[in-house]
This record gives C-alpha cells, structure tokens and sequence, in this order.
C-alpha cells in the first residue's frame, strides 16, 4: 500500500536526447561516438565514457555542450591517451576511475589533470 510520501513512477514514453546529437557521431564538443557506460555526480552532470572518440566528456546539468575530461580524442596508450574507454566512477573527492577497455588496464584520472595513472591492469593482453 502506497502512503503520500512514497513517490509513483510511471513509464515516460517519450525521450529526449540530453547529450550528442541524434543519429550523428562526430568529434567536436557537441557529439559523441559510440557513447558507452554513463554515471551522474551529485551535482546532476552527466559523465559519458565516449568509446569510439577515446575520451571522457562531461556535460554540466543543462549544457549541450561536452567538456572533455579524461583523454584527448586520439587512441593510445600513454598516461594521456585512452583506448575505447567504457566505464567510469567517480569518487568522493571527484576523481575519475575509468575503464580503458583496449589497454587491458584502470585508469586513476585525478580532477582537473591531463593524464592518468594506471591502477590495475598491466596495459598488456595475457591469455
């Protein structure tokens, strides 16, 4: 039995499209390329792992507009590179765990810094 402080979720329909640009993939701040594993932070904006683009954006509650976090669009393997990245996580101090799918490893992204720090994984497939 419901009381009126529990909410009632009801099934919308209707999308809308809140980052990239339906059925357009690109490279510029407003597009996106395979987008993958997504997470929110508590501030509302919306982290998306950009696979096929090799980067984190992060889009501010309400923007259209990605602000390249993590990576720097091109693959690779150095501390500033990604290779199709597929998830991430945020921790408390706002810092980026991010799972760099083709480097077979973790990637530790400090806020604000253009590089990472691999964590776990050895950067090397092993059969």
């Amino acid at each position: 039995m419901l009381t009126d402080t529990e909410p009632v979720l009801r099934w919308n329909t209707t999308g809308i499209t809140v980052a990239g640009i339906n059925g357009s993939s690109g490279k510029n701040n407003t597009h996106l390329n395979f987008p993958f594993g997504i997470i929110m932070d508590y501030g509302n904006n919306l982290y998306i792992a950009d696979y096929l683009n090799h980067r984190v954006q992060k889009y501010l509650f309400g923007s259209s507009f990605g602000q390249t976090i993590a990576g720097n669009g091109t693959s690779g393997s150095s501390p500033y590179h990604l290779f199709n990245p597929s998830h991430i996580i945020i921790d408390a101090n706002g810092n980026y765990y991010i799972t760099d799918r083709i480097n077979h490893r973790i990637q530790f992204w400090r806020k604000g810094d253009s590089f990472g720090t691999t964590v776990a994984g050895t950067g090397k497939k092993t059969i």
